[in-house]
């Protein structure tokens, strides 16, 4: 247990990381006495992750207050790529091989929660940080296909998924989830437990399913489905979109239900039944005129050429039911939105944070400092999402201190003379909101302060460049007064 010192410093941690996004203790403390006293507190063996997801990352989740009562889950997973400070790590316990085997890395899987019909941010989901061995098991191995654990990574994806849903049920039983996952999600007995437990999934489909079972008993590929039976629902849709490559085209969405049988080679986790065939909705969509690609159905395409930017051909597998076109439209835009895990990523990872190159000795306290970093986004986010859906109605002093709001009126004021600005040049949000509070943050991130769009925001690094200048003149009014 750590003593009340020892709390305190840790709350002030976190505290400063969430004013001044940065790897390196020496800019994150204000004081020299500060930068020892984090440094002693990462190194603590009492400072423990499970007291980290307790106390400031699972908190701050049952202290959400959830207008919407059906929201999006989405899930990913990100490599941390720490080879730059391998010379320097005195300890690498904790961290080991990555995607590729010579690298030094550690695995942050997570999950990011919006409202479904608003897409308004409110949280953090379940946050795992893992690592793999050099001579860990592998689920391609055959002896380990059929029996025993199924200890295969995939089932960060069913661990993740399970607690972010009982965590939410915890706060309010009657929220509806849908967790959204990429294709490392599509494996068929975590998919099967999750229809078991009347989980909703949205899973984009990585390989073709060759047995597929229909009310006659004929099995063909599922990528043959739509060919010899007719869609249950089938319409186009417009792509708007800021990217040049995407915006305008037309796609074909069409739905079908089907029933899957389980794969000759499903592996199962010990302690649940043996995974059963199950009836699910199958989507289907693509570019109009081009047709569904099969070799990217039958295979994970690792070419440049089936990126998203340039070729749209998606194969999405959920448990909703499909009643109308409406809602299959409205299942693709909760897919199409998930980039905004890959957002808080790059967050993470360069335009932020920039964890990888947290400057400390052990494998232990970088995994340490990487969860402090992760509680401490929810400022950041929420000023982007202020910005995005021009919130008037939150007050300023929901993230920020009466006295912090009160230098941010002084600088408006005073420092970028917003009052004497040019009509479009000035501040059109409500006078100590937070999207007005977001503006002044942006401008001094480097924003021009012109809000051309319905739905603007500037990139996470300017907030972060932004509140960073703020806290400096922040601290300088005080000492002054």
């Amino acid at each position: 247990m750590l003593n009340k010192q020892s709390v305190r410093v840790c709350y002030r941690l976190a505290e400063s990381l969430k004013n001044n996004p940065n790897p390196h203790l020496t800019n994150v403390a204000k004081t020299d006495a500060d930068r020892k006293a984090f440094m002693r507190l990462l190194s603590n063996k009492n400072l423990t992750e499970e007291y980290i997801q307790f106390e400031f990352i699972g908190k701050s989740r049952e202290s959400m207050k959830v207008v919407e009562e059906k929201l999006l889950a989405f899930h990913d997973t990100s490599e941390v790529v720490l080879n730059k400070q391998r010379n320097r790590l005195t300890d690498k316990e904790g961290l080991g091989p990555g995607g590729r085997e010579t690298n030094l890395s550690v695995f942050l899987h997570m999950a990011l929660l919006y409202g479904r019909e608003s897409f308004h941010y409110h949280g953090l989901g379940g946050v795992q940080l893992y690592n793999r061995y050099k001579n860990r098991v592998t689920c391609k191995e055959a002896e380990n296909r059929n029996t025993g654990h199924f200890r295969g990574e995939i089932t960060r994806w069913k661990v993740n998924v399970e607690e972010t849903e009982s965590a939410l049920k915890v706060i309010n039983d009657l929220i509806d989830i849908l967790h959204v996952c990429d294709r490392e999600g599509d494996v068929y007995p975590m998919m099967e437990s999750f229809f078991r437990q009347h989980i909703k999934f949205l899973i984009r489909s990585r390989t073709d399913r060759r047995a597929t079972i229909w009310e006659d008993g004929k099995k063909i590929p599922l990528c043959d489905v739509f060919e010899h039976y007719p869609a249950d629902f089938e319409t186009t849709e417009t792509v708007k979109s800021s990217r040049k490559k995407l915006n305008g085209k037309k796609l074909v969405v069409r739905s079908k239900k089907v029933t899957f049988a389980v794969p000759k080679s499903c592996k199962y986790v010990l302690g649940e039944p043996r995974p059963k065939p199950m009836t699910i909705n199958v989507i289907e969509v693509f570019e109009k005129g081009k047709g569904f690609s099969k070799s990217a159905a039958r295979k994970r395409s690792r070419t440049k050429k089936d990126h998203d930017d340039e070729t749209i051909s998606w194969r999405l597998l959920t448990n909703e039911e499909i009643n109308s076109e409406e809602e299959l439209l409205e299942l693709v835009l909760c897919y199409r939105k998930r980039w905004l895990i890959e957002t808080y990523f790059k967050y993470l990872k360069s335009d932020g944070f920039d964890i990888e190159n947290i400057c400390l000795k052990t494998g232990k306290a970088i995994r340490k400092m990487i969860l402090m970093a992760i509680s401490a986004s929810d400022k950041v986010l929420k000023l982007k999402e202020a910005g995005l859906n021009q919130d008037n109605e939150t007050p300023a002093t929901s993230i920020f201190t009466e006295d912090e709001v009160e230098v941010l009126d002084l600088i408006f004021k005073q420092y970028l003379k917003g009052e004497s600005q040019s009509p479009s040049l000035r501040n059109p949000f409500t006078s100590k909101s937070i999207a007005w509070a977001y503006w002044i943050i942006a401008r001094l991130g480097g924003f021009n302060g012109a809000v051309k769009k319905t739905r603007h925001a500037v990139s996470v690094k300017k907030i972060g460049l932004g509140l960073e200048r703020f806290i400096f003149m922040y601290d300088g009014y005080r000492s002054l007064n």
